[in-house]
């Protein structure tokens, strides 16, 4: 009896292990097609809107942003909005992180807007100051089975800059916390039989 136990003990620990290993935040897939532009191009999004003087400048350093790769994109339309975004699928109620970098120019007037979906913005700011590149974090819940991001421009006198996009889901610890109970639970009435 007492090997039967230890082997259920085990068998439940190596279980646990493996689901932790599986489920666990190492490696969370990306969303976003070409989030840092190094296509050279807008391949994987959709620009609409004004859309002139906007494109992808490669090598972009220095103005590069701090994440991935050489290649940034730009954005200087005058008079209206310029809108660029990307449609990916999502899990109903399920929460995902969205990043990107965002630089802006100083000029005025400019405007510059982070859109999940048909929700708030996540970010709307009217001529914002010049500076370097903001690395910008969100957490957003999805509302239907496709999700779409969208980013919103005008730079009159000059451009802001995009770089980095990247959307993933992120992990639920409850969901490997309650496996783990259930687990032990199957193991300790194994052990009292």
């Amino acid at each position: 009896m007492k090997r039967s136990a230890k082997m259920v003990l085990r068998t439940v620990l190596a279980a646990v292990g493996l689901a932790v290993g599986i489920g666990g935040p190492a490696h969370a897939v990306e969303l976003i097609a070409n989030g840092s532009f190094e296509t050279g191009d807008f391949t994987g999004w959709t620009l609409s809107g004004n859309t002139g003087f906007a494109g992808v400048e490669c090598p972009g350093a220095p103005f590069a942003g701090p994440g991935n790769g050489n290649c940034d994109a730009f954005f200087g339309p005058v008079g209206s909005n310029a809108t660029l975004s990307q449609t990916f699928p999502t899990f109903v109620g399920g929460f995902y992180s969205v990043n990107f970098d965002f630089r802006a120019d100083g000029g005025s007037p400019s405007f510059f807007s982070a859109i999940w979906d048909a929700q708030p913005a996540l970010v709307s700011v009217t001529n914002p100051p010049a500076g370097p590149y903001q690395i910008l974090h969100f957490l957003a819940l999805a509302t239907a089975p496709t999700t779409t991001l969208s980013f919103n421009f005008r730079d009159d006198p000059g451009f802001l800059l995009l770089d980095s996009v990247s959307v993933a889901a992120v992990p639920e610890p409850g969901t490997m916390a309650l496996l783990g109970i259930g687990m032990a639970a199957l193991w300790w009435k194994r052990r009292k039989a």
